[in-house]
């Protein structure tokens, strides 16, 4: 189905009241080759039509901040900044373009549309003097926050992630589980499902799973669903803190603030998350929706984290 589709066939913008608000960055780059002349030109300020950088920076912000007036399906975003560069490569003049916001959406359309409209001013500037400018190659390089966590052009990381089901009924076949299914249609592309098991509520069958998983399968990420409530059977986080090595409690102070916004259950969920050796264990809650809404509220901050773990880096 396609989103920016309605059920008549017919444009229409794609909702993002349920996204979490997020810190979202993206650069792009682009480039225009040039005449040496035209070069020497640009650099001397003797193009007739004024200086050209100095018109073009302006024009990358202009472009930015007009994204949503030349992209139909793109959202009006609040800005938190823009930064433009140019710099000359051989025959090529390049020009970066960086963009930020704290919203529910991302700016990488902000950030390419930013690098069209500058080098397309620096065309119009120059063209009377050379008309065999090419604008070309114009891509993202990074981008952060949302669903897909980090993206940094040549650097298409996989992650593998682990995921055990804590539930009586699911585990006995009563009850049809929804929860893998949310997964599927969530997680981000590049996190690939390595595990899966559907388990009773029993403190000793999750550590020992959880234990499993982590020394012997080592799966950096690991998430368990249900058993976070105030049931007499609910013992999850109980047994995820018997295997912890260290707590990780902004995860799951993140998935309740976010639900928060959502639910005045937010305030009952006791699930918790923690790290054993080199494996990232989250608590969430049971319910598909649940679930759907706790992976929202951190996933644009995993790949970092387990980046960190398995020391890929060590900047915070």
């Amino acid at each position: 189905m396609f989103t920016h589709l309605d059920k008549n066939g017919r444009g229409q913008m794609v909702d993002i009241s349920d996204k979490t608000d997020s810190l979202r960055h993206a650069l792009a780059e682009g480039s225009i080759s040039l005449k040496e002349e035209t070069i020497k030109a640009i650099k001397e300020e003797k193009i007739k039509k004024g200086d050209v950088l100095a018109i073009a920076q302006v024009a990358a912000i202009n472009g930015v901040k007009n994204t949503p007036s030349l992209i139909p399906m793109a959202h009006p975003i609040l800005l938190s900044g823009i930064n433009v560069d140019f710099d000359f490569k051989d025959k090529l003049l390049t020009c970066q373009v960086r963009v930020t916001c704290y919203g529910k959406t991302g700016v990488e359309m902000e950030a390419l549309s930013g690098v069209a409209a500058g080098l397309l001013t620096v065309y119009d500037m120059c063209k009377s003097l050379d008309r065999s400018m090419e604008i070309k190659d114009i891509h993202l390089l990074e981008k952060l926050g949302g669903k897909s966590g980090h993206y940094k052009k040549n650097e298409d990381k996989e992650y593998t992630y682990g995921l055990l089901i804590v539930s009586d009924t699911r585990s006995r076949g009563e009850n049809k589980d929804g929860v893998g299914e949310v997964f599927d249609q969530i997680m981000p592309t590049n996190y690939k499902l390595v595990y899966k098991n559907i388990i009773a509520d029993d403190k000793e069958v999750i550590k020992k799973e959880l234990i499993y998983l982590s020394d012997n399968k080592r799966i950096p990420l690991i998430f368990t669903c249900g058993g976070t409530g105030f049931s007499k059977r609910d013992v999850t986080p109980e047994a995820s803190e018997e295997v912890f090595e260290k707590e990780a409690m902004g995860l799951a102070d993140a998935i309740r603030l976010y639900s928060k916004d959502k639910t005045n259950a937010w305030m009952l969920s006791r699930a918790k998350a923690g790290i054993r050796k080199d494996s990232l264990i989250i608590n969430l809650p049971g319910s598909p929706k649940a679930v759907r809404e706790s992976i929202m509220a951190i996933i644009s901050s995993l790949s970092h984290g387990l980046d960190i773990l398995a020391n890929d880096k060590t900047w915070h």
